[in-house]
């Protein structure tokens, strides 16, 4: 049976957004297109800004204060912009240039004020700002194939790094030569690793990857953590690197993984358009034994996930608009909201004849709808192609970049 959903609450896009129906003991969501009349969105509560920063853009990150924000035009080099004028005004700072191959990941650590890129070279810097410019300290990796994701731990002495190497690199300082240096977890692990997220203990770490599975690892790092967690967080654990979960429920590779605020649920996302999440969990190895929910949908995969609250997700990927997925009061997460051109103030421009035919046959042909007048009605939101990245900024505040070159910030 299939039961039509009049999801309309604010930002909501149109009545029946998604449709529910049942196979069985699991629960599919699909998603509605506006009519091809273009016919608009209700207004909502939610705003953003918008910068076109370059051609493309594989990821951003903010700093501390959110002055400052960092890009990557889809290249090797990190842009820095200076943010002001409450976000109406991006004035270019200046070019980080010594990585030689994509920067695939970026992380702000917002007390330190320490940048941290991370690059297909294979290699990733620790930015230090030493007046007005940004020197960087070597990161010893030890990698034989791309880094492909980065992230501090929230103590901001150490950080995970992803690779294509069947590995994830936890990086620490070492002051004696002035560099950081990394121990591998290699366990279980069976392809390239995504995605990495740290819990607000600093001592767990989850990771999905191409095998389609997502874990939760120790990374008690000896000299570097308080050693208080081997009594009681890592109670029972064997050592640096040990698996403490593993979610096995996707049918393709995870895409991204996030941890809720508290540390007491997590969320991945993967490739065969579902959206895995675990509840109830207490932040110890033992304690992270709990089952596994799936939210099923029938649209295009999400690349990025966020924890925004205890009881709010926001996803985006391939669809081009952040989707918020929202907890009800027995704790299962549904899709609620479409963030969209509306929610953002952006008006769409009308194109030239070319440029709107083509946009006609791209939405046929990757999304099944047409528009009686050649405007593209598959683009909901200000992004015009893949979301590949989300950073909270605060509890009501988000950004997404995009391979459309554009940073939006939103504002719930």
């Amino acid at each position: 049976a299939t039961v039509q959903r009049a999801l309309l609450h604010q930002g909501v896009l149109l009545p029946d957004t998604f449709t529910m129906s049942m196979t069985g003991a699991n629960t599919y969501w699909s998603r509605n297109f506006p009519p091809a009349s273009g016919a608009s969105p209700p207004a909502a509560n939610i705003s953003a800004t918008l910068n076109a920063c370059g051609p493309a853009l594989s990821t951003h990150a903010w700093n501390g204060d959110l002055t400052l924000c960092a890009v990557c035009p889809n290249n090797n080099e990190v842009h820095l912009y200076k943010v002001s004028g409450n976000g109406s005004k991006w004035d270019r700072q200046c070019i980080l240039k010594d990585h030689t191959q994509l920067v695939s990941s970026l992380s702000w650590a917002p007390n330190s004020n320490k940048l941290l890129s991370v690059s297909h070279d294979r290699n990733a810097f620790v930015w230090e700002q030493k007046g007005a410019s940004w020197e960087p300290v070597l990161v010893v990796l030890r990698l034989n194939r791309a880094a492909l994701c980065g992230t501090w731990s929230q103590s901001e002495a150490k950080f995970a790094i992803g690779s294509g190497a069947k590995a994830v690199c936890v990086c620490y300082y070492e002051p004696d030569n002035n560099w950081w240096i990394s121990k591998h977890i290699k366990k279980k692990h069976a392809s390239s690793v995504t995605g990495v997220a740290w819990h607000p203990n600093n001592v767990m770490l989850a990771t999905c990857s191409s095998d389609n599975k997502c874990r939760i690892y120790s990374a008690f790092v000896k000299g570097v953590d308080d050693p208080g967690h081997l009594n009681s967080t890592l109670a029972g654990v064997d050592g640096f690197g040990e698996v403490l979960l593993e979610i096995n429920t996707a049918t393709g590779w995870g895409n991204s993984v996030s941890w809720s605020p508290s540390g007491a649920s997590l969320v991945f996302v993967s490739q065969d358009s579902c959206l895995h999440y675990v509840c109830g969990m207490s932040g110890t190895a033992t304690g992270c034994q709990k089952p596994v929910s799936t939210v099923y949908l029938s649209t295009m995969p999400y690349a990025a996930v966020l924890f925004l609250s205890e009881n709010t997700i926001i996803a985006a990927g391939y669809d081009c608009s952040p989707v918020m997925f929202e907890a009800d009061s027995s704790g299962v997460f549904k899709p609620t909201k479409i963030l969209s051109a509306a929610d953002s103030g952006v008006s769409p421009k009308r194109a030239s004849q070319f440029n709107a035919a083509f946009d006609m046959f791209r939405v046929q042909s990757e999304q099944g709808q047409s528009s009686a007048d050649g405007s593209a009605v598959g683009f909901l939101g200000p992004h015009k192609n893949t979301i590949t990245c989300i950073k909270q900024m605060d509890a009501k505040q988000f950004s997404t970049s995009a391979l459309d070159g554009k940073v939006v910030v939103w504002k719930l």
